[in-house]
């Protein structure tokens, strides 16, 4: 049976509360962290850390690059840096602003940790609508389970996209073998996207500072290897996500492998993003299975 506790990690001058699920049996623990974007911050395989994390790490008030960031009300960076709503243009950061929120603990129980985030006078300068988003954390075994259901509390229709950055340990790029099926696979998100070859990988160009493969039409589950670390990682998905993002930067030990319902600048374009309306729900699901090889 799994358990759940609490503990806390203080980093300049501030104390963050975290939340660890537990499966003695399978000897992993899932942590999260409300206070620091809602999002899992620790993922344990025998004491063995599958999730990257930097320091500092909870004291930054810039964008977690660490964890497993929530995407929300976008995906990726918006043409111009806004996403425009009846004519008004919003300033948008990359990857909206749910990452940068602290999340309220909704309910702790036998199906895990959900968090909640509501919208507020502060978000609705950047993204105009009402909104709860929950998402709720679990462990069965090796596999962590997160979903998220987005509700529109306004009384209009509501666009968004959603995704999620997760950040996996790696020995070294060179290390790292996908295992990946897609339709497209391209460097660039904008214009006519090169069918996706045979094998999927993720290189470095000479002089580049980061690596970045964009997928659409996934074939869930994607799964990766690291002859390095022995660590074998596989994200599935639901059919709310079609499209998946793979990303390194240098002089950093980790790979991001991301399930993304959106695109870059999806919002503002016609028929590419979620609407919802007024009272409705949508609820997604995705897992993260740890293995050792």
């Amino acid at each position: 049976m799994n358990q759940i506790t609490t503990q806390y990690v203080t980093e300049g001058g501030a104390c963050y509360e975290q939340y660890v699920i537990t499966d003695p049996a399978a000897k992993t623990a899932l942590t999260i962290t409300p206070e620091r974007g809602g999002m899992i911050t620790g993922f344990t395989l025998d004491g063995d850390e599958y999730i990257w994390t930097r320091r500092p790490n909870f004291s930054e008030c810039n964008r977690p690059r660490f964890g497993v960031p929530v995407l929300f009300p976008s995906c990726g960076n918006p043409d111009g840096g806004v996403h425009l709503f009846d004519g008004k243009a919003y300033p948008m950061e990359c990857h909206g602003f749910a990452d940068l929120c602290a999340w309220e603990v909704e309910s702790v129980g036998p199906d895990g940790v959900t968090l909640i985030l509501e919208s507020t006078p502060l978000t609705k300068f950047l993204y105009p609508f009402d909104f709860t988003l929950l998402v709720n954390y679990d462990l069965n075994g090796t596999t962590a389970s997160i979903s998220m259901t987005v509700i529109n509390e306004g009384d209009v229709p509501m666009p968004f996209s959603f995704g999620y950055h997760p950040y996996f340990t790696a020995s070294a790029l060179e290390n790292v073998d996908f295992d990946i099926k897609c339709a497209t696979c391209s460097e660039n998100a904008k214009g006519e996207q090169p069918a996706a070859p045979e094998k999927i990988t993720l290189t470095r160009k000479e002089g580049a500072d980061n690596s970045i493969r964009l997928m659409t039409g996934v074939e869930f589950p994607m799964t990766f290897t690291d002859k390095g670390n022995g660590h074998k990682v596989t994200v599935d998905a639901d059919e709310s996500f079609t499209n998946g993002v793979l990303w390194q930067q240098d002089a950093e030990s980790f790979v991001c492998m991301e399930p993304w319902n959106g695109w870059a600048n999806s919002v503002n374009e016609e028929g590419k993003h979620e609407v919802l309306e007024p009272d409705e729900a949508l609820t997604s699901e995705w897992t993260i299975t740890i293995e050792k090889i």
